[in-house]
């Protein structure tokens, strides 16, 4: 009997728990420069320019697909435009996913654009080359991608044209799996059946003295 509670207060105890993908970065530009645009936008404050110039769109001023609050065009006033984070992400080892909304330049031709993720212990983590017709409304792109060892991870969206055009970037989030943290009723199970065990074992051990 003894060793029955045990084993089943032990079991709950181990569970496995399936993994979740648990936010890390979020940015949809929305609160940039207090909510209003600006072209050849340089005070981002999850990212800097990493070449050319950007502007930040929307909220009435070119906006070009309403309805999204602020985003980014790509591609502002001074040759090609990078855009990266400002700072190194930490991240553990584990699986990961990098998602983003990308447009069409809404006013004519067509955009290339590249995606980096790099790290210091690995040059490129992931690379893609994505390319938006002029009319293209906003679609998610999701790169995955995974890290052996733990490093300090950045991610970069270039735009090549140089042409005062670009594609639209939005809705920014970087995720990764994760052990959850049980829940409530699982804790109060396995207190439970713990709690019980330590009775028997106390019980038998009175009736043998």
């Amino acid at each position: 009997m003894k060793r029955s509670i045990l084993a089943a207060a032990l079991s709950i105890a181990l569970l496995p728990l399936s993994a979740q993908a648990a936010p890390i970065f979020v940015d949809n530009f929305n609160t940039e420069n207090g909510g209003v645009g600006a072209l050849n936008y340089g005070s981002f404050a999850n990212f800097s320019i990493s070449s050319g110039t950007v502007d930040l769109i929307g909220n009435g001023l070119f906006d070009f697909l309403p309805g999204n609050g602020l985003y980014v065009d790509l591609d502002g006033s001074t040759g090609n435009a990078g855009l990266t984070t400002a700072n190194p992400i930490a991240l553990g080892p584990g699986s990961y996913i990098l998602s983003f909304a990308l447009a069409g330049n809404q006013r004519g031709g067509s955009e290339s654009v590249d995606v980096n993720i790099f790290g210091g212990l690995n040059a490129s983590y992931a690379f893609v080359n994505l390319v938006r017709a002029a009319s293209d409304p906003f679609s998610t792109v999701s790169v995955a991608f995974s890290v052996l060892a733990s490093d300090s991870v950045q991610f970069n969206f270039a735009n090549t044209g140089g042409d005062n055009v670009g594609a639209l970037l939005d809705n920014i989030e970087l995720t990764g799996d994760v052990a959850p943290v049980p829940e409530p009723g699982t804790l109060l199970l396995l207190g439970g059946g713990l709690a019980l065990a330590a009775r028997t074992i106390r019980r038998r051990q009175t009736a043998r003295s």
